[in-house]
């Protein structure tokens, strides 16, 4: 029993090994080396995908990305099914994929340092932008209990804690600046922009210029010409 306790661990550190070495390639080659890797365990993966060197993607049977997708060195993308805590679920009717879903579209870069957290599902349509450190989520805990905030609750341990799971939903040629942060349940329309360090919660119509925390829409992002009859 010990032999076979050993065995499991030693090819689990040998797996590990192999995933930090795909994961810290660098260079021109480390980047084909990951997009061999990862194209065969996402639900699915287009051409000309660039998975950058430090980048961790987890729950890669739920992603799905298309082309022309550059995910830049450092950025973490995590979803998964299993959830653990008291979640809050708050439908978001823009949403068309299903709980805990990434689908990312063509022309997309997601510069460095950024985090995606889709448990609760993220859509990001074509021609987007997220600026370094931009961090989108779909699962977030709260500060008190959402149905009772009287009581006394406590971050830790997370199998107790209060979480809220909304999908978040960009569409397209939506450009994040920098340090942006989406909460969950947000979606933001077409065209549409975000200076940096906003802080953005609900919902932003389309050719939105948005900024402040909470983020607001204070303009269009581009001017709309007047229609001659």
């Amino acid at each position: 029993m010990k032999l076979i306790t050993f065995f499991k661990k030693f090819f689990l550190i040998i797996g590990d090994i192999r995933k930090m070495f795909i994961i810290y390639l660098p260079g021109s080659f480390g980047n084909e080396i990951r997009y061999s890797y990862y194209k065969k365990k996402f639900k699915k993966c287009g051409t000309n995908v660039i998975i950058d060197v430090g980048v961790h993607i987890n729950g890669t049977e739920l992603i799905s990305i298309g082309s022309n997708v550059h995910i830049d060195k450092y950025c973490i993308i995590s979803t998964g099914e299993k959830l653990v805590g008291d979640i809050k679920r708050k439908p978001n009717v823009a949403f068309t994929g299903k709980e805990g879903e990434i689908i990312i579209g063509d022309n997309i870069h997601i510069v460095q340092f950024s985090i995606i957290m889709g448990y609760g599902g993220v859509i990001i349509e074509n021609n987007c932008v997220l600026s370094a450190n931009s961090k989108i989520y779909s699962l977030t805990n709260t500060a008190y209990d959402l149905d009772n905030k009287s009581k006394v609750v406590s971050i830790m341990p997370y199998s107790q804690a209060n979480f809220l799971l909304s999908p978040v939903v960009l569409n397209s040629n939506v450009w994040l600046g920098l340090n942006t942060i989406v909460m969950p349940g947000s979606v933001v329309k077409k065209n549409s922009f975000s200076t940096s360090n906003a802080v953005l919660m609900g919902k932003f119509p389309e050719n939105s210029y948005i900024t402040g925390n909470p983020a607001k829409r204070i303009r269009n992002r581009f001017k709309v010409s007047k229609v001659k009859v």
